[in-house]
């Protein structure tokens, strides 16, 4: 009878082997849960979904974020933004070119350090500007989201999203996109075109019957995403983000807890001194 090979670094170091064995099976699962917790939370067809501009203080603006988020090119000059920064700089949380989304609550302090730093943004104001905004917890969960987003989106361009769920999710998401901006060019030259035709008297009409169409498409292809939350459900992956999704809350809430920590440190010692 024969007897099955036995691996030597399993025989010679047995609790070694299997704990890393453990590790890795761990930070997979991880892995799987992260990811697909920012496709479902932080999926969305306009940014706008998950930030608004109707905070009463001045904190920074989607548009700003997004801004430094982006690349920015001017004529043969290229402004790296906080995606393309973060990606060079920690080629360790890539393995085969797929992101380890484990990774994304370091993401989203790397990204609050750049934005507060005068140098990356070129301006002490800027600077000043988000970190005043990172102070406020409905500010902060927003900013989180879309710079959720933006990094799904990024991974994707670049194939290096590791489930099948995340990839769908942002594949729907880029495709109805590029259909409302598609939509959004012919009714605008359906508008144009019936005013000279017709005249102008009409024309807010048939914008308004073009924007009920779109509408109505947007909120078709919403019906059928929502579905496919439900039959992704049914999937071993879905089953890791549920079993994870509150401690991966707690992990991003941690960054904004650090920030108030810091503010209320200060204070603290000041009471003291005061004899408070």
């Amino acid at each position: 009878m024969n007897t099955p090979h036995t691996p030597t670094a399993i025989y010679k170091d047995p609790e070694r082997y299997y704990r890393e064995e453990v590790k890795k099976e761990v930070f997979n699962r991880y892995n799987i849960a992260f990811e697909i917790f920012m496709a479902e939370q932080y999926s969305r067809i306009h940014y706008s979904e998950l930030m608004d501009n109707g905070i009463d203080e001045p904190f920074a603006s989607k548009q700003r974020l997004i801004s430094w988020i982006n690349d920015n090119t001017k004529g043969k000059e290229v402004r790296p933004g906080i995606l393309t920064k973060y990606r060079l700089e920690h080629p360790n949380h890539f393995e085969n070119g797929i992101w380890q989304a484990r990774y994304f609550s370091y993401f989203v302090h790397y990204a609050k350090g750049l934005l507060t730093d005068e140098t990356f943004v070129k301006s002490k104001k800027i600077a000043d500007e988000f970190n005043r905004s990172f102070k406020n917890e409905q500010w902060y969960w927003q900013a989180v989201a879309v710079l959720g987003a933006k990094l799904l989106e990024y991974l994707y361009d670049k194939n290096a999203l590791q489930t099948d769920i995340a990839k769908t999710y942002v594949r729907q998401i880029k495709l109805l996109r590029q259909l409302l901006k598609s939509i959004g060019r012919i009714t605008g030259r359906v508008a144009k075109n019936y005013a000279e035709n017709y005249g102008y008297d009409n024309t807010e009409a048939v914008k308004e019957a073009l924007f009920v169409i779109n509408q109505s498409i947007e909120e078709s292809f919403r019906q059928q995403l929502a579905l496919s939350y439900q039959i992704f459900k049914s999937q071993k992956e879905y089953q890791y983000y549920q079993l994870y999704k509150e401690s991966i809350e707690k992990d991003i809430a941690q960054i904004y807890k650090e920030e108030i920590l810091e503010i209320k440190q200060p204070l603290q010692r000041t009471a003291l001194k005061s004899g408070f």
